[in-house]
Order: structure tokens, then C-alpha cells, then sequence
């Protein structure tokens, strides 16, 4: 029993290819992930425009509820979503005062939690932000994995943090920063998810989760522990002059992994520092060609709809 997805079908597959490699975080207590992605390669950049297209296929499920969905569907508007949520994410940010691309990392620790962790959504950033009348949430996103008796201890409530800028090292010293945060308010942001969340449902199955797991009935308690799921974008560093396509994506796999190896301790120190070896990591990682200024452009021209699909 799982809440049902969100992201568009098979479109994460279509853009997104996973680099393999061994390194695990040390001295974790829980289980966890390190995870690398990559964009395609042409004439030895990275295809961003693919990241373009990936955001848009998915913008109206990243900033509506199921259940607002729905309403739209039931009205006969559905068309309307993406405008609407495109108008929804210039107001957002405008409201928040921050830069177009911090937003995509908040849509893309969406969209890895969603469609490789199997942790589904049940408060997007956009979201926790309209509720901010309520509590301002530290998270860049709330979903809920349910255990599936195999590669999990228990249900779990995945906090989402992000961070999309130059160096690796000071997008982890980023998402870190978040998470402490959320740590510091765990009890606030589990709230937040028990007043608002019912509302962002409509189908059985999906309120069956919720009631059983995630907002038990009277004289039931809550079912889960709680986690982390953090996407990192950064900046792969490579020259490719000199390499043609194929050399160069493979240059790149192992740049990914040379990248995250010598970041592994550190990553592992600082859940140390935050005494927080007792709960679940999740690490999503994707290089860009220059991360800060494509992800402004990236969101630049999806807040504008301009993107060719």
C-alpha cells in the first residue's frame, strides 16, 4: 500500500541516465543512497534544454495537488493546469524574493524522490510555501515512503532539501543547511503535514495511507519515522576540447564518481555533526555545464513558457 505517483510517466527515463558506482556513506545506522545522474551529451556540453523539457512535462503535477488536479479535471479545464501553474510559480517566487533557479532544485528533489525513491508527494515547496500562513516549513518538499519490507525499517517521512550552485562542496554545505533546520523544527513541519494534507487527496487508496500511516484515526498513532531526500546540482568542471561525444560522456561518469568520492566523508561528517545518524539519507546528484546560471535560465524560460516541446 503506497500513495499513488505524480510525476508524468516515463518521462524521467527519457532524459535522466543513472551513473553506477560502489560508494556508500560510512558509518550510516540506517539505510541510504548516494546516486549520480546525468543529462546527454552534444559537441561536449550538457543537453540542459533536456532539464528544460523534463520541468515543463511536469510542472502542473509538481505545484498542484492530487486533488486540485482533479478539480480542474472535473471542470473540463485541465488544459488550463500548466498556465496556471506556471502563473503560480512567478508568484511564489516573486513572493519568496528568490532567484528563478532555486526552484529547480525544489522540482527536481521532487521529481528523484518520486520517481527513483518510490517516495511520493505529499507537500510540494510550492506548497509548504501557501501554507507558510500556517508555519513557514524549512523543507523543499514532504513525501512519504511506505516500507516495503525489503530495503526499508519502516514508513518513512522524507524531508526534501536542494541545492543547485557552482561547487559540490557548497551545494552539500547548502542542503545542510536546510536540513538542520528542518531537524531543529521536525515537530513544526510534521504538523504542517496532519492539518493540510487530507485536503491534497481524493482517491481511496490514497486516503487509506493517509489514514493508516501518515494521520491515523482517533486513538491510533502515526506509523513512520522520519528522513531525508536531497538533490545536488553543481557544476562538472570539464574541458572538452580535444573529446568527442562518446569520450566525453565517459570523462564524465567518471568525473561524477571521482566528485562523489571525495565528498563521501565529508557528506558523512556532517550528518555526524548534526547527530542525525539515525535517520535515512537519500543523495541525488546532477552535473551541469555551469549549474548557477543555467538553472536561472532554465526557470527563466520555463516560468515563461518558453520552451519548445
Amino acid at each position: 500500500m503506497e500513495l499513488s505517483k505524480t510525476v508524468k510517466d516515463k518521462t524521467f527515463d527519457d532524459y535522466f541516465t543513472e551513473v553506477e558506482h560502489s560508494e556508500t556513506i560510512s558509518g550510516m545506522l540506517r539505510p541510504g543512497c548516494l546516486r549520480l545522474f546525468c543529462l546527454n551529451v552534444r559537441n561536449g556540453n550538457i543537453k540542459s534544454f533536456d532539464l528544460e523539457k523534463f520541468t515543463m512535462l511536469n510542472i502542473g503535477r509538481y505545484v498542484f495537488s492530487r486533488a486540485k488536479q482533479e478539480n480542474y479535471r472535473n471542470a473540463g479545464n485541465f488544459d488550463l493546469v500548466t498556465q496556471q501553474a506556471l502563473r503560480a510559480m512567478r508568484k511564489s517566487a516573486k513572493a519568496r524574493d528568490i532567484d528563478a533557479g532555486e526552484t529547480l532544485g525544489e522540482i527536481m528533489v521532487y521529481a528523484v524522490m518520486e520517481e527513483k525513491l518510490n517516495a511520493h508527494k505529499l507537500l510540494s515547496k510550492i506548497e509548504l510555501s501557501a501554507d507558510a500562513a500556517q508555519y513557514a516549513s524549512e523543507a523543499d518538499g514532504i513525501h512519504f515512503l511506505c516500507r516495503d519490507g525489503k530495503t526499508i525499517l519502516s514508513n518513512q517521512m522524507v524531508f526534501g532539501a536542494s541545492s543547485v550552485t557552482g561547487d559540490i562542496k557548497d551545494a552539500i554545505d547548502i542542503a545542510f543547511e536546510k536540513i538542520f533546520r528542518i531537524a531543529n523544527h521536525e515537530d513544526e513541519e510534521l504538523l504542517l503535514v496532519e492539518k493540510t494534507a487530507l485536503d491534497r487527496f481524493y482517491e481511496e487508496d490514497d486516503l487509506k495511507v493517509l489514514t493508516s500511516y501518515v494521520i491515523p484515526e482517533e486513538h491510533k498513532n502515526a506509523s513512520y519515522g522520519t528522513s531525508f531526500g536531497v538533490f545536488l546540482g553543481y557544476s562538472l568542471g570539464l574541458i572538452p576540447d580535444g573529446y568527442d561525444d562518446d569520450q566525453f560522456r565517459v570523462r564524465m561518469h567518471k568525473k561524477m564518481i571521482r566528485d562523489i568520492n571525495a565528498h563521501e566523508e565529508y557528506i558523512a561528517q556532517k550528518i555526524r555533526d548534526a547527530k542525525l545518524q539515525n535517520h535515512s539519507f537519500y543523495f541525488f546528484t546532477l552535473p551541469l555545464n555551469q549549474a548557477k546560471e543555467e538553472s536561472d535560465s532554465i526557470m527563466q524560460h520555463v516560468m515563461e513558457g518558453d520552451v519548445d516541446l
